[in-house]
C-alpha cells in the first residue's frame, strides 16, 4: 500500500504528460492563430477545472496567482512556437523546464540536490540542445528561441505547487481563466469561421487534452510531489509529442531532434525506475 500511495502522484503527472502530448498534433489540423487556440482551448479547460473544484471563483493568494500567470503564458508561447518551429523542437526545447526546476530549487531554495537528480537534468539537456542545433540547421531559430523562452513559464508551473497557500487545481483553473483573454483575438482571426463548425472540432479536443492534462497534474501536485520528480516524469509529453506527428501526418523530425528524443526518454524512464527504488 505505502509503494501505490508514492506512486500515484508520479503516475498522475505522468497521465498529464500524455493528455498534453497530444497538442501539437492536433494544432496541425487546424489553420486557427496561436491565441484563438490559447484563447478558445482555455474555455473547455476552467470548465474541467471549474467542475473539479466545484467552484468558479478564484483563491486570491500571491503564489496562486504567480502559478497562473505560469500556466497562461506558457500556454500562449507553446502555440506560438508550434506555429515557428516543427511540434518536436516546440515541446522538447520547452522541457529545458527540468533543469529550470533543479536550479531554481538549489539556489533560492537550498536544497541539497541527489546525485540522480543531477545526472537526469544534465542528459535531459543535452537532448533539448540536440532539438536546438537541429532546429538550427533549418532556419527556425525565432521558433526555437519562443519554446526555450516557454520552458521559464513552465518552471513556474511546477515550482509554484511547493509554495505556501498554494493549491495546483486552483491556479490551474486561474491560469486558464487568464488564457481566455486571448478570445479577444478570435473576431480578427480569418480562419475562425462560423460556417465550418468542423474546424471547431480540433480546437475542442485540445481543449479537452489540455483540460484533463492539468486535472491530472494538480491531483499529483497536491499530494505533495517533489517539483523535481514531477518535472523529469513529465518529460513522457516531448517524447509522445513528435510521436503522434509522425504517426498521424507522417512529419519525422530530423536525426539530431530524434535522437534528443531519445535520450530524453530513456533518461525519464531509468530516472523513474531508479527514484521509485530509493524510495522504498
Amino acid at each position: 500500500m505505502e509503494k501505490n500511495r508514492e506512486a500515484r502522484p508520479a503516475l498522475m503527472v505522468a497521465l498529464a504528460g500524455v493528455c498534453w502530448s497530444f497538442a501539437g498534433v492536433l494544432s496541425r489540423f487546424t489553420d486557427w492563430s496561436a491565441f484563438s487556440l490559447a484563447g478558445f482551448r482555455s474555455i473547455i479547460a476552467i470548465l474541467l477545472l471549474g467542475a473539479m473544484r466545484r467552484s468558479f471563483r478564484p483563491r486570491n493568494t500571491l503564489w496562486n496567482w504567480i502559478g497562473a500567470l505560469g500556466v497562461a503564458s506558457t500556454s500562449a508561447l507553446f502555440m506560438v512556437a508550434n506555429r515557428l518551429t516543427s511540434a518536436a523542437n516546440a515541446i522538447v526545447l520547452q522541457y529545458a523546464m527540468t533543469a529550470i526546476v533543479i536550479l531554481v530549487q538549489i539556489v533560492f531554495f537550498r536544497t541539497q540536490p541527489r546525485k540522480l537528480d543531477v545526472g537526469a537534468a544534465i542528459l535531459v539537456m543535452l537532448g533539448v540542445v540536440l532539438c536546438f542545433c537541429q532546429g538550427l540547421s533549418r532556419g527556425r531559430f525565432f521558433g526555437d528561441l519562443v519554446a526555450f523562452a516557454s520552458a521559464f513559464t513552465w518552471a513556474v508551473v511546477f515550482l509554484a505547487a511547493r509554495m505556501p497557500g498554494v493549491d495546483s487545481l486552483s491556479y490551474a483553473y486561474q491560469g486558464n481563466l487568464l488564457a481566455c483573454l486571448f478570445l479577444l483575438y478570435m473576431p480578427f482571426d480569418p480562419a475562425v469561421t462560423a460556417s465550418k463548425p468542423v474546424g471547431w472540432l480540433v480546437p475542442l479536443a485540445m481543449g479537452l487534452c489540455l483540460g484533463l492534462g492539468y486535472v491530472c497534474f494538480a491531483l499529483g501536485m497536491r499530494e505533495k510531489l517533489s517539483p523535481t520528480v514531477a518535472a523529469v516524469v513529465a518529460n513522457i509529453e516531448p517524447v509522445l509529442n513528435p510521436m503522434w506527428v509522425l504517426i498521424f501526418l507522417g512529419e519525422a523530425p530530423g536525426m539530431l531532434s530524434f535522437l534528443g528524443a531519445a535520450l530524453v526518454l530513456v533518461t525519464v524512464t531509468i530516472y523513474s525506475l531508479l527514484n521509485a527504488r530509493d524510495e522504498r
